[in-house]
């Protein structure tokens, strides 16, 4: 019960960030949920010499024993197939890796609104999910240690927003992201091309930029560096009747978010 709990509020709050962006009737087929409260995300803002240093940086998972790492690491997770068809696949193990760039440039660095909301863009990169539990057949599917790949992705012009110690990294098509996915599972039969989104949420994450007016605007910098945790979601639009009943089990797992919200940040502040 507790691992469903966990597993149900970190969905939650990942759909609740990525609601405002996500099309009216996409289809959430897929989250994920970090094996613990320690930081499993990291951003390194670049350093460099010139006019362009530090407007460019690096974001990747590390674990937590690796919370120093400069190098993208693979981290345990809980991932779940939303697909009606694939219900059976379930909080599957699997390792997560995540690994993406902004390039030096003066027209990657981070902005702020009036609200004190933090933006970086022009993030691209890639992530995967690995199938870590024992070899054998789950739902009438073989998954392979070490080998099957339960989704995995290329994107490019993911956003980093977020402040007052929570955010997100998302794609959004409407924000001229874009993303491609694969999978050894999910098939993507009723999948509209290059309507694919996610959003990973950032919690207990300092957000800051160099430069930044006290108004809201464009920031000298990239975003500052930060550690931070949390897991996700993955969707897209789709052409057949599905997404109906995909988009009920979305609204009900943001319902939860409001309510599991601070039971989560509390954990986070105590591990």
């Amino acid at each position: 019960m507790k691992a469903l709990t966990a597993f149900a509020s970190a969905a939650a709050v990942a759909i609740a960030l990525s609601a405002a962006s996500a099309p009216a009737h996409a289809a959430v087929f897929a989250q994920f949920s970090p094996g613990n409260s320690k930081m499993d995300y990291r951003w390194i803002k670049s350093g460099g010499v010139g006019p362009t240093a530090g407007t460019g940086g690096h974001f990747f998972s590390i674990t937590p024993t690796t919370q120093n790492a400069t190098t993208a690491q693979a981290v345990n997770v809980s991932f779940s197939y939303l697909d009606p068809a694939l219900s059976a696949l379930a909080f599957l193990p699997a390792k997560f890796t995540i690994d993406a760039n902004v390039t030096n440039s003066l027209a990657h660095v981070a902005s702020k609104n009036s609200s004190g909301i933090f933006t970086q863009t022009n993030v691209d990169g890639h992530f995967n999910f690995i199938f870590s539990g024992a070899t054998g057949v789950y739902g009438g599917h073989l998954l392979t240690n070490g080998v099957t790949n339960l989704l995995s992705g290329v994107f490019t012009n993911a956003w980093i927003q977020g402040g007052g110690g929570s955010g997100s990294t998302n794609v959004a098509v409407g924000n001229g992201g874009s993303a491609s996915y694969t999978s050894d599972i999910e098939h993507f039969a009723h999948l509209i091309p290059g309507t694919q989104e996610f959003a990973f949420n950032l919690l207990a994450a300092q957000f800051g930029a160099v430069g930044c007016p006290v108004a809201g605007g464009t920031c000298t910098k990239a975003l500052n560096s930060f550690r931070a945790n949390g897991g996700g979601n993955f969707s897209f639009l789709a052409s057949a009747p599905e997404p109906a009943t995909w988009g009920l089990m979305m609204v009900g797992f943001g319902g939860l978010g409001m309510v599991l919200r601070n039971r989560r940040r509390t954990a986070i502040a105590r591990a």
